[in-house]
């Protein structure tokens, strides 16, 4: 039998976000994807697709900030057994890397998610350790972090205080993309 329709079961399908200076690539990680089934809709500031695999129907939304602008068409599409890939190419005066972006399965439920990039580790590391108004005798105990390396698998930072160990190897929340 056929899945159901997507506007009637939709789920958010899995993925992986990454972005270059001139275009952003969705890794959507779902088998068994039914090619006929795939509609995307590109905007100035979103994305959305619908489509289903052999056993279920997704739907995803993807919001950027005004700043952050696409071309009106989807460079490419490809599918394979496993997974799909979507690549999106940024408009003229919207290239470099952007910060973040909102996704759900439609505009009225969002959540943010950041790009991982040595501005926002830093953020989110010092919110980590210091999640509301610190007091000056707070911020003087904080740690010194400092990020060495940031990959999408990884992130490579050194912590110095009197408690912390010199160097540390973390992995990203999920929040981070």
């Amino acid at each position: 039998t056929p899945p159901p329709a997507p506007e009637e079961t939709a789920k958010c399908p899995p993925f992986r976000a990454r972005q270059d200076e001139a275009s952003l690539t969705l890794l959507l990680l779902v088998p068994g994807i039914q090619p006929q089934s795939l509609h995307g809709d590109v905007g100035t500031h979103h994305y959305s697709l619908r489509f289903c695999s052999d056993t279920a129907a997704f739907a995803l939304f993807l919001r950027f900030p005004p700043a952050a602008a696409l071309l009106s068409a989807e460079s490419s599409v490809s599918l394979s057994a496993h997974n799909a890939v979507v690549r999106l190419a940024k408009a003229p005066g919207s290239t470099g890397l952007w910060d973040k972006f909102s996704f759900g399965l439609d505009p009225s439920a969002l959540q943010e998610r950041l790009f991982v990039s040595e501005e926002n580790v830093d953020g989110f590391l010092g919110t980590a350790f210091c999640p509301s108004p610190c007091s000056q005798s707070a911020l003087e105990r904080q740690p010194l972090i400092e990020v060495l390396d940031v990959t999408e698998d990884r992130i490579q930072i050194r912590v110095e205080g009197p408690w912390a160990p010199t160097e540390t190897g973390a992995t990203p929340k999920p929040s981070l993309t």
